[in-house]
């Protein structure tokens, strides 16, 4: 049994016992006061005219009117007392109940509190470990760029070597033997036939083999691209394409600055020379074009073929993939756009943008 039902059973007893010898002089002036419409059914219009002392106590000597009386008297007294003492006993308990009611939503709002509090800090460890590994891999990709950067820096350099010692050194040192192999002709120009013929057999391959090391020189590095300027350069590797392919190459250029970074006309170079290799070794096409021109503040190329095409979304750019990671990455490298449109059986365009930012003076 709880407190508030024991409390709540000695009050009521202790009322009982204090209505038992509750006034009645009280209760009859208060019922003096009822309208005496409300109290006819009861017979109360002489209530206040009743001499004091009259129904002082309840015995059963008194008249049936006033043992009613004091019957009333006391249940009257019982219910002017009792009432609000049963309200406050209600409230009581109800404000009892709520304390504990709140009491418990407290320690769930504090459980909950807790596990909310730990959700939150594994969200932010996770947040934290996921923006440091973000961090991370920026960092990477950073330095994989620097790296692919230099990679192309050190290849071209490395091109550029090559090219120069097979220019000046061997083929330098061909052109010495082939001089020597024609003194050596002209003294034996009373030998026999044969050995003539054989002897102008060795320079005709001399020259073919010098021939060939300075195709590998340009190849390499074209000197032109250095000494007369990118739209020069194109227009010869383009005419040696189509002498070497027999396919119909043209190339237009339109409004070319005469003075470029050399970053620059490395990168859109090396794209054209990988992008005509790739039409030689996949197109199958008939036609090729190429263009070279000012759009914005950059050089626009575009180089369009006729051939069979392919679907980019399909084929992921497995055809030359190699290459054409090279020309993403080295236009990605000096801060341009490479795009590939292409459709199987409408040909191939790519389009390399880079900007005039590193142009020199």
């Amino acid at each position: 049994m709880s407190a508030s039902r024991v409390r709540a059973g000695i009050l009521t007893a202790g009322i009982v016992a204090l209505l038992l010898h509750f006034p009645t002089e009280v209760a009859r002036h208060v019922l003096s006061l009822v309208p005496h419409q409300l109290s006819t059914p009861f017979e109360l219009e002489n209530l206040a005219s009743l001499a004091p002392g009259t129904v002082s106590d309840f015995s059963p000597r008194d008249s049936d009117e006033s043992v009613w009386k004091a019957v009333l008297t006391r249940v009257f007294g019982m219910a002017l007392i009792g009432v609000p003492v049963w309200y406050f006993l209600q409230r009581r308990e109800r404000e009892e109940e709520l304390q504990r009611l709140d009491k418990g939503w407290a320690a769930r709002l504090h459980a909950r509190s807790e596990e909310l509090m730990a959700v939150n800090n594994a969200l932010v460890s996770e947040v934290s470990k996921r923006i440091d590994t973000e961090q991370s891999l920026e960092a990477n990709r950073r330095d994989l760029r620097l790296l692919a950067s230099q990679l192309l820096r050190l290849q071209e350099e490395e091109r550029r070597r090559i090219s120069r010692d097979l220019h000046d050194d061997i083929n330098q040192r061909l052109a010495l033997l082939s001089i020597d192999v024609e003194m050596l002709e002209r003294q034996l120009s009373h030998a026999a036939v044969g050995t003539v013929r054989t002897i102008r057999s060795i320079q005709d391959r001399i020259g073919e083999l010098s021939e060939g090391v300075r195709r590998l020189a340009y190849q390499f590095h074209p000197s032109i691209l250095d000494d007369l300027g990118l739209s020069i350069a194109l227009r010869r590797l383009i005419d040696d394409f189509q002498a070497r392919t027999g396919l119909d190459a043209r190339f237009i250029s339109k409004d070319i600055p005469q003075h470029l970074a050399q970053d620059v006309v490395t990168c859109l170079y090396r794209v054209t020379q990988e992008g005509l290799a790739n039409i030689a070794r996949h197109a199958r096409a008939n036609t090729v074009q190429v263009e070279l021109m000012r759009v914005r503040d950059g050089l626009q190329l575009m180089i369009r073929d006729d051939g069979v095409g392919f679907d980019v979304n399909y084929d992921g750019g497995r055809r030359g993939s190699l290459g054409l990671l090279s020309m993403k990455e080295r236009v990605s490298l000096v801060a341009g756009s490479f795009t590939i449109d292409s459709t199987p059986g409408e040909g191939t365009l790519i389009c390399a943008w880079v900007p005039f930012k590193q142009e020199r003076a």
